[in-house]
C-alpha cells in the first residue's frame, strides 16, 4: 500500500515542528492520544512515527487491533489568524526494521498512509481551512 504524496505546504509544516498527537483507537474502543516524534517519507508518500520501546507501546499494539489514526502537528505559537495546524487521518500498519532518525530509537515504527488531509493556514496563498481526501495508490 503505497500513500499519496502530500502538497508541499504540508511537506514544508510538518518539516518545520517535529512533535506531533497521535490518535488511536484503544483496546475498550475509546481513543488513545499520545505525543510522538515523526518523519515524512517522501518516497512512500507516508507518515512515519518513531520513539523509543515502539513494539512495547499502547500506540503499538492499538494500530495492530485497528488501524485507524489521526496525527495532528501544530504551530504553538499560532493564535487567531496566525493559527496553523494539519491533521493526518489515515490507516497506519506497524512496521519493523526500519532505522530510526535519531540514537537508541525503535527499530519498529508506525507508517501512516494518508486518506484525508485538513490544514489551517499553511498555504499564505491559501488561508483558511483547507480539506482534501486522498485516493490510496497501490
Amino acid at each position: 500500500m503505497i500513500g499519496m504524496a502530500l502538497n508541499q505546504a504540508e511537506q514544508k509544516f510538518l518539516a518545520t515542528y517535529h512533535l506531533g498527537r497521535l490518535a488511536t483507537v484503544g483496546p475498550d474502543g475509546g481513543p488513545q492520544v499520545k505525543p510522538v516524534g515523526f518523519a515524512y517519507n517522501d518516497e512512500l508518500g507516508t507518515i512515519d512515527i518513531y520513539g523509543f520501546n515502539m513494539a512495547q507501546s499502547a500506540k503499538y499494539r492499538n494500530v495492530g487491533r485497528q488501524p485507524l489514526v489521526a496525527l495532528e502537528v501544530d504551530n504553538p505559537a499560532g493564535y487567531g489568524a496566525e493559527a496553523q495546524f494539519l491533521e493526518i487521518r489515515g490507516v497506519a500498519e506497524t512496521v519493523t526494521g526500519g532505522a530510526p532518525p535519531f540514537p537508541g530509537g525503535a527499530a519498529e515504527l508506525i507508517r501512516i498512509h494518508p486518506r484525508r488531509v485538513l490544514g489551517l493556514n499553511l498555504d499564505p496563498g491559501r488561508p483558511g481551512l483547507q480539506v482534501r481526501d486522498m485516493e490510496a495508490v497501490v
